[in-house]
């Protein structure tokens, strides 16, 4: 990538960045606290999403070649349409659920355009936090795709209840024998399956190999010198941990406020192991 083409980079992710520190607030405190405002709001949750995932795939390719980032990004909008479409159309693997016309553009087999930047931002933002591991730094094993994947069924277990009952961007139609709030236990299996193979399918994607793709000289930075990195670059990389923290937050705090205290409990869990995550890094 060319020194121009890197400005603007670097222009359009700072001015998404912006917009999502000032949409934020708005989403948090008007889902938590019912706050409904004068004019429709419809249009805001795939708003947000679009967002997210947008923020994060921008993040990538400051560390790795744009050509990878864009391959991996669509591997995963590609895959989790098509799971999700399985989903929808036959209760397998996720349940028996459908969408509803709260998310948009809706796009063939009854699934919303906007949940695969979700599953963008679960899994880049997934991504992101364990390779800052230190033992993850230089190649991330099957431990560490496992620990993408927990953090994503984490978020899940937040999600789920806030989704299905609050916001009502989907809705089960059957919850099985075993339940969680009306979502049945099989859909959080399927969601920690998902998200590994996902997580691992990004990591393979992004990883340096000498005669896959060209090497952008942003792959060259190593992590732990992050005082030689320019100010975006510091914001990029902390981008995944930072939007999956917000995400756990929004909907950890909607759980609580609505009386769907496990879905709380799982968002605490799971900032607790991203923050130790970062203390790590601290103390390296």
């Amino acid at each position: 990538m060319n020194r121009t083409a890197h400005s603007y980079l670097r222009i359009l992710f700072l001015a998404l960045v912006g917009l999502f520190c000032f949409c934020y607030p708005f989403a948090v405190i008007g889902v938590a606290f019912d706050v409904k405002p004068p004019f429709s709001l419809d249009w805001a949750g795939s708003f947000l999403l679009f967002l997210e995932g947008s923020i994060l795939l921008l993040a990538a390719t400051f560390f790795s070649a744009p050509v990878r980032v864009l391959y991996a990004g669509a591997c995963v909008i590609v895959l989790s349409y098509l799971v999700e479409t399985l989903g929808v159309n036959t209760g397998f693997p996720f349940g028996i659920y459908h969408y509803t016309p709260v998310l948009l553009p809706r796009l063939p087999g009854g699934v919303p355009l906007a949940v695969m930047f979700a599953w963008v931002l679960i899994v880049f933002g997934g991504y992101g936090i364990v390779k800052r591991q230190p033992s993850n730094q230089r190649g991330m094993n099957v431990g560490g795709a496992l620990s993408g994947a927990i953090l994503a069924t984490l978020l899940d277990l937040a999600i789920e209840p806030v989704a299905a009952h609050v916001v009502l961007y989907w809705q089960w139609l059957h919850q099985g024998s075993l339940d969680y709030y009306g979502v049945p236990l099989q859909n959080f299996v399927a969601w920690f399956v998902v998200a590994f193979v996902l997580v691992g399918l990004v990591h393979v994607v992004l990883r340096q190999r000498r005669n896959a793709f060209r090497v952008s000289p942003r792959e060259q930075v190593v992590w732990k010198n992050v005082q030689k990195m320019g100010k975006v670059e510091r914001l990029a990389m902390l981008a995944p941990g930072v939007l999956f923290l917000c995400s756990l937050f929004m909907f950890g705090l909607v759980d609580l406020t609505h009386g769907y205290y496990w879905g709380a409990v799982c968002a605490l869990c799971a900032i607790v192991i991203i923050l130790i995550v970062g203390s790590w890094l601290a103390h390296d």
